[in-house]
């Protein structure tokens, strides 16, 4: 059998990169090959595409991922209306979201490639480091299975305001750089979006998160304030990673922590002003309210 077409890539909504239009056309027009030869042809695709995305370190990585890479394509068949749906909605939920989040912030600019993608489980949507230059990545098979009408806005403010934040807020690899990152796009989403709940604050992902720190917030609070330097991967792990096992405290819960910090430190600051607070001011404020929650 011949390999599948190489298909260039296309735009939605003009600033989008839509792989996901072309992923969906490589699961059909793949559908007959045998697996190996089917991820082959799918990395000689993809691979020049998005440099580095479908890449891992080492053997067994990549294996792990090109087994997530095989069930994907097979399951495609009874997942390709929710996904076709979610690629025809997106650009206009994204451009209608620029528009609602120029608003609140009148200066913000497009200022990374964005990309509509199957991104196998891996997230709905984030920034990473494609081809050497930052990204905005949306994964069309998770938006597929977790959002919806009243999720995909405060959803785009979050990951928006991501993409804003970079242009006064450095990225470092210490964790009270992402406590503060994540922490202000939530209180923001939570602020553009009066009266959302926690789920279409992505705060019960994959377990509800309040419900389980509840009763625990001091504890918590010391957790964090103990490593707000650390720059260790199973801290970051802990707090940010939504791995669904049992520990201490719920996944992902250092989202909520930073939402809770942003908030203190906001009652008297507009969100441009928040966004635009230079690292220092941020370290010393996240310090100085961690320690009004808990002696530690």
């Amino acid at each position: 059998m011949a390999s599948p077409p190489v298909i260039a890539q296309q735009s939605v909504a003009g600033a989008i990169i839509d792989q996901a239009t072309i992923f969906a056309l490589f699961a059909e027009t793949t559908a007959t090959q045998a697996e190996p030869r089917r991820i082959a042809h799918f990395h000689a695709q993809f691979d020049p595409l998005l440099p580095g995305f479908y890449r891992r370190a080492t053997p067994a990585t990549q294996a792990a991922l090109d087994a997530q890479i095989a069930a994907a394509l097979l399951a495609f068949p009874d997942n390709r209306a929710a996904f076709t749906r979610t690629t025809a909605s997106f650009g206009p939920a994204f451009t209608a979201a620029q528009e609602r989040f120029r608003q609140t912030f009148a200066d913000y600019t497009l200022t990374m490639p964005v990309y509509l993608i199957q991104s196998f489980g891996q997230m709905d949507g984030g920034t990473r480091m494609i081809g050497g230059k930052p990204a905005m990545l949306f994964g069309a098979d998770v938006i597929a299975k977790i959002h919806d009408d009243t999720t995909i806005g405060p959803f785009l403010d979050h990951e928006l305001f991501h993409i804003y934040h970079a242009r006064f807020f450095p990225d470092c690899a210490a964790i009270w750089c992402s406590l503060w990152q994540e922490g202000l796009a939530v209180h923001v989403a939570a602020r553009m979006n009066p009266g959302a709940n926690d789920r279409q604050l992505e705060l019960t992902e994959p377990r509800p998160i309040r419900a389980e720190l509840a009763g625990r917030i001091p504890q918590a609070m010391c957790f964090v304030r103990k490593r707000l330097d650390s720059t260790r991967d199973r801290d970051y792990a802990a707090l940010f990673l939504g791995s669904g096992k049992r520990g201490k405290f719920p996944p992902r819960f250092g989202y909520l922590v930073g939402a809770m910090l942003a908030e203190r430190i906001g009652a008297t600051l507009t969100l441009e002003e928040m966004a635009k607070l230079p690292p220092d001011a941020v370290k010393l404020r996240l310090a100085a309210v961690l320690a009004s929650y808990a002696r530690c």
